[in-house]
């Protein structure tokens, strides 16, 4: 069975599929109402409505949804939200309530309200089975139709024949091959994990079921390159009974320790593809984003070496990425302008204009708002003015600035009107890959929206890293001359401070690990106050305060007194990891305990629930700790990922030899009898040290020394290391289970 995901609810999200394929695809009924929804004539309006009224414009997915399904009947209306309800069930790189988001919104376009509590949209079935990778997005409408046509194909069925096909795995598998399909679909894969996980695996594309053959050995990607979905799967069984009998249990995933690491490469995504959130956001009637009330979120995860915390912050990622298909239009705006200075973002504006404007006009381009909202500026005006006259070329007579350095892009006529200079692509290189992206626009930019940042503290990192401070910089000159020098510069957390203030309708994150290894009280300074969620800023549509509080950061202004007002915004997460066999909790920085929640990271001896080779790793962990926690304290216990990848007694030798017996001399300082304790076996000797007697009169002759004996603790050789060397540490003799 394929239904162990250890962090996901599978059983009960594979039920609730089932009950759909009954209920909508057998049946024609519906999974949130009495009522018939499903029928062959409302998939038949789904193809007219929007598979043969494709809306290639700009915008959202949900944006050109409402477009198309602007004609359709009310029931086709909660048709579709039910088919993206489908869609949704498998792909756990989407969060909860985006998904429930898109499912309510259309299926409220029906003029009838779905309640978003409703038990089908319950976060444990919207949770996800698997990353379904970046396509499950860049190519939802094509997933869709497949869905579409998927339905009218089995209505066409008889009802005997349609609870014939999805309760039998070989007559679903030759009825599969007659719905047609454009390209690889996942969704396919999908329902085929649904209907049979005893048979096939929890991966939404063949792209990974050929990787595992490949990396187990069981067939090359060269040979698996035109075998069907039947030979993948029946391969990918056999493997898997296989892998099953080797560990000993059937709590076995491809996607997880020990198996992941025989055919991914570390730090690969699932399925080739970045994980997402395609959150909405709703445009009010002047224009400006629904305000959804937030909660801003500080939270620190803790425990000891190998508990898994940086792997738990990475998979907050997706909540905090989305993609070109279906980002909105402000949210790509805003990073798109970040990546650039204000020279690129200027000559991009007025190229895309394409005509001498004045700076007035110029002004209210997309790209310098995007730009002002980021950057807080008070007079973009003068911003303007000053950054295309320094770019003016010096023959120009229309400019008097002495002041002018290349690249030259802009020009000014008699009457005050700026534009570009014809060759403004060849100076400017920065300038041309902004107005590029800026024509492809959000849907084909081909590259993941990030409202988060990721930094990691070490003892030397400063306030001057964190929030601001004084940096050397590169200085144009004129011709070919340059020279260095000085400018308030950013940190990091100011720069996702500045995003996340310009774009309030959307969540953004600061990823902090070893947050304990700095000087907390430093590196924030007086931005200590300012992260506390009820203290957050709030700002109104101009950007003024109306909630929350501002400080003033020194050396910002150009005027004493004139320093720039600066919030921390409350729609800012900001999350840590602290490593408690470093550095123990109780040592932070009280006013940073204060305002930061503190979640424990314990060692998961449920992930090592499993035997190598007659040992068992979960036992093995657990009687190491306890006996740590005795001796020393239980923030300087041991994690579990010092033993997920291990598959033999060669890897747990390994294991022992590199990692954890390195970590314990660290741990007590090189007391090597203090090792030898947690490491001693049931007749009291440890299997993996040996004791030597040093005599100072053999070694020193008739030589006065002091101290007649001492005693030398050394490794034994790992080769002697047997599977009973290892059980004697959690069994109390000899025969113990």
């Amino acid at each position: 069975m394929s239904l162990y995901t250890y962090h996901h609810d599978a059983p009960a999200i594979v039920a609730a599929a089932r009950q759909w394929v009954q209920t909508c695809l057998v049946g024609d009924g519906s999974i949130f109402e009495g009522g018939e929804v499903s029928t062959a004539a409302n998939f038949d309006a789904l193809d007219l409505y929007f598979v043969q009224r494709p809306e290639a414009g700009s915008g959202s997915f949900y944006e050109k949804l409402k477009t198309q399904m602007a004609d359709a009947p009310p029931s086709a209306r909660k048709l579709m939200s039910e088919v993206l309800w489908a869609l949704f069930l498998f792909p756990s790189n989407i969060t909860e309530e985006t998904k429930r988001d898109g499912v309510v919104q259309v299926w409220n376009w029906s003029g009838e309200p779905l309640d978003p509590a409703h038990s089908m949209l319950a976060d444990s079935l919207l949770d996800g089975i698997g990353s379904a990778g970046m396509g499950v997005n860049t190519n939802r409408w094509r997933e869709v139709i497949y869905i579409i046509g998927l339905g009218q194909a089995i209505k066409a069925l008889p009802l005997q024949e349609r609870v014939a096909v999805v309760a039998d795995y070989d007559r679903f598998m030759a009825w599969m091959d007659t719905v047609p399909q454009e390209g690889n679909r996942q969704f396919r894969h999908m329902l085929r994990y649904f209907l049979f996980p005893e048979r096939v695996e929890r991966m939404s594309s063949n792209g990974d079921r050929r990787k595992v053959l490949d990396g187990f050995g069981i067939a090359t990607m060269k040979q698996t390159r035109r075998w069907s979905d039947r030979q993948l799967d029946d391969a990918l069984l056999a493997l898997r009974q296989q892998q099953e009998e080797r560990y000993g249990t059937s709590d076995l995933d491809f996607y997880l320790e020990p198996l992941r690491d025989q055919w991914k490469q570390p730090n690969e995504p699932d399925d080739a593809a970045e994980e997402e959130d395609d959150s909405l956001a709703v445009r009010e009637a002047e224009g400006a984003y629904t305000r959804r009330p937030v909660v801003a979120r500080n939270l620190i995860l803790y425990g000891p070496p190998g508990t898994g915390k940086t792997w738990h912050l990475q998979q907050l990622f997706a909540k905090y990425t989305d993609q070109p298909a279906d980002v909105d239009r402000a949210t790509w705006e805003l990073r798109l302008v970040s990546r650039f200075g204000w020279r690129a973002v200027i000559a991009a504006a007025l190229a895309d204009i394409g005509e001498p404007v004045k700076v007035t006009t110029l002004e209210q381009h997309n790209l310098i708002k995007a730009k002002s909202a980021q950057r807080k500026r008070t007079s973009v005006r003068a911003t303007l003015w000053g950054y295309m006259q320094s770019h003016t070329p010096l023959d120009v007579s229309t400019v008097n600035v002495a002041d002018r350095r290349a690249p030259y892009v802009f020009v000014k006529n008699e009457t005050s009107d700026w534009t570009v200079l014809g060759d403004w692509r060849e100076v400017d290189a920065e300038a041309a890959e902004l107005a590029d992206a800026w024509k492809a626009g959000p849907g084909l930019a081909g590259r993941p929206i990030q409202r988060y940042r990721v930094v990691t503290f070490h003892p030397s990192y400063s306030y001057e890293d964190f929030v601001i401070g004084l940096r050397p910089v590169a200085v144009e000159g004129g011709g070919e001359t340059a020279s260095t020098g000085f400018r308030m510069v950013d940190g990091v957390f100011k720069q996702i401070c500045v995003e996340a203030r310009a774009n309030p309708s959307k969540q953004y994150a600061l990823f902090i690990d070893e947050i304990n290894r700095a000087n907390i009280a430093k590196v924030f300074g007086e931005l200590i106050t300012l992260i506390e969620p009820d203290k957050r800023a709030r700002y109104d549509s101009a950007g003024a305060l109306v909630g929350g509080m501002e400080v003033q950061l020194p050396g910002t202004g150009v005027e004493e007194g004139d320093d720039e007002r600066f919030g921390v915004p409350e729609n800012l997460d900001i999350y840590g990891t602290m490593n408690t066999a470093d550095r123990s909790i109780a040592l932070l920085d009280i006013a940073l305990r204060r305002r930061f929640e503190f979640e424990e990271m314990p060692p998961d001896y449920k992930v090592l629930d499993r035997r190598v080779e007659g040992v068992n790793l979960g036992k093995l962990l657990r009687a190491i700790n306890d006996r740590l926690e005795f001796l020393a304290d239980r923030d300087r216990r041991i994690g579990h990922a010092y033993f997920t990848r291990v598959a033999s007694l060669d890897d747990l030798r390994n294991a022992f030899r590199l990692q954890v017996i390195p970590l314990l001399q660290e741990y007590f300082f090189d007391d090597w009898s203090r090792i030898a304790h947690v490491l001693s076996g049931h007749d009291g000797r440890s299997p993996f040290l040996r004791t030597q007697v040093l005599r100072a009169t053999e070694l020193f002759s008739h030589q006065e020394v002091g101290a007649l004996e001492r005693v030398r603790h050394e490794m034994t050789a790992p080769l002697e290391w047997s599977a009973e060397s290892f059980r004697s540490l959690y069994e109390s003799g000899p025969d113990a289970d």
